[in-house]
Order: C-alpha cells, then sequence, then structure tokens
C-alpha cells in the first residue's frame, strides 16, 4: 500500500517556516525535478522566525510544501528503511533575529520520479485546452503496477506529490519523528483555495485524515523553484 506524505504541524510550538528559504532560489535548486545536483554545494542556510520556545520538526514545516528539508534523525531512519534515492545536502537553520546557529539539518532532493497517476480512475480536474494540465486532484487512484519494488519517489504529472511505500510510513512513525502525516495515497485529495487559516500546513486530506476536514480551500499554486 502507498501513502501521500505530507508535512503538518503536530504541536502548538511547532515551527513553521512563512517562505521558501531564499538560499535555495540563490543556488537554482530544482528540488521538484527528480535530478542530481553535480556542481558543489556551501552549507545551505536557513533563516527561520524562531519564537522563544519553538521545537522544530524532523521535518520542516515549509509553508504549502513538504519533504524538503529533514533532520539527521529522519535521514538516518529512511535510509535504514531501504529510501536510496534521495541526495541531501548539508543545512544550518539559523535564527533571523539573532543570527545564532539552531540547529543542522539536511536538504532533501528526492530523485526517483515515477509517472503513474491513473486518468481514468482518478477524479481531476484539467484544463480543457491543455489535457497535460492538471488543477487539481480530486481523488487520486495510482497504477501500482508501475512502480515495481519503489519505496518512495515524487508523483511525475504532480511532482510536488511525494509517494511513500508503507514500510515507509511505518518506519517514520515507529521512531517517533515529527512533521511526517502520511494519507492514503487512494483516494487522496487536495485542496485549492486561501492558505490564512492553515495553521497544521494542510495540503491535501483524505476521508481517513487524521486532522479530519477543513472548512477551507488551499492555494494550490506553488512557486516556481
Amino acid at each position: 500500500m502507498y501513502y501521500v506524505w505530507e508535512t503538518r504541524v503536530r504541536r502548538p510550538t511547532d515551527l513553521v517556516v512563512e517562505q521558501y528559504p531564499p538560499a535555495f532560489k540563490e543556488h537554482r535548486l530544482r528540488l521538484m525535478a527528480g535530478r542530481r545536483i553535480m556542481r558543489p554545494l556551501p552549507e545551505l542556510k536557513v533563516e527561520v522566525a524562531a519564537a522563544p520556545g519553538c521545537t522544530l520538526t524532523d521535518d520542516l514545516v515549509i509553508r504549502k510544501r513538504r519533504c524538503l528539508v529533514h533532520s539527521n534523525r529522519l535521514v538516518d531512519t529512511l535510509r535504514r528503511a531501504g529510501v536510496d534515492c534521495i541526495d541531501y545536502y548539508p543545512s544550518l537553520l539559523v535564527n533571523e533575529a539573532t543570527g545564532q546557529a539552531m540547529a543542522r539539518y539536511q536538504v532533501a532532493n528526492i530523485l526517483d520520479v515515477i509517472h503513474c497517476l491513473d486518468f481514468e480512475g482518478s477524479e481531476l480536474d484539467i484544463d480543457d485546452e491543455e489535457p497535460s494540465e492538471i488543477w487539481t486532484i480530486e481523488r487520486m487512484k495510482l497504477l501500482e503496477d508501475r512502480l515495481g519494488d519503489s519505496l518512495m519517489f515524487r508523483l511525475g504529472e504532480r511532482r510536488k506529490t511525494v509517494i511513500v511505500h508503507e514500510s515507509v510510513k511505518e518506519a517514520v512513525e515507529r521512531e517517533g519523528l515529527s512533521g511526517p502525516v502520511f494519507l492514503p495515497a487512494e483516494g487522496y485529495r487536495e485542496y485549492g483555495g486561501g492558505q490564512a487559516e492553515n495553521p497544521l500546513n494542510l495540503i491535501g486530506t483524505h476521508d481517513l485524515d487524521p486532522d479530519g476536514e477543513a472548512g477551507f480551500w488551499l492555494d494550490e499554486e506553488i512557486e516556481a523553484e
């Protein structure tokens, strides 16, 4: 069974990074492309607005994004679970107000990209003039016969969406790591619309979502990376 990896706030004190880190743009990191970065990179600085007493999630909560910056515990857990499709680049979290270093993390570049969306079995809102342009996934179904023994990958038709095998979900949950929330891929659906009332960083949901249904719609647009 496969699951969509969401990155959410689980505690009131969890830190939320409100914008895509400028350092990623500065170094032209295209983390949705599924391509190895061949040039050397410096330690990537991620400046955060850290309130006193805030807590850091193992999968850093970046607004409207998922699975981009991992703690060393999460990196080790994924490797032990057999995930070998991620290149990591050292990163330093810095309090933007004080300039003080907070923790060392790893920026995650998922290299596996699989086109496996079942267009006939899914419910999709598609651009009438450009059939390859998906506006919203209203209910997802995957062609699992295309997945082989894949453990973790980006969905080719919707690269912001990260899919993991049940064994990866279980490994992360067994370690009690914070940030990741896993929703069944079968029947997963996205939101669209405003994000102002989105304290949990909801990107999509499912009938079995542990956080229940949201009464608002989240913006589907993601900045070009």
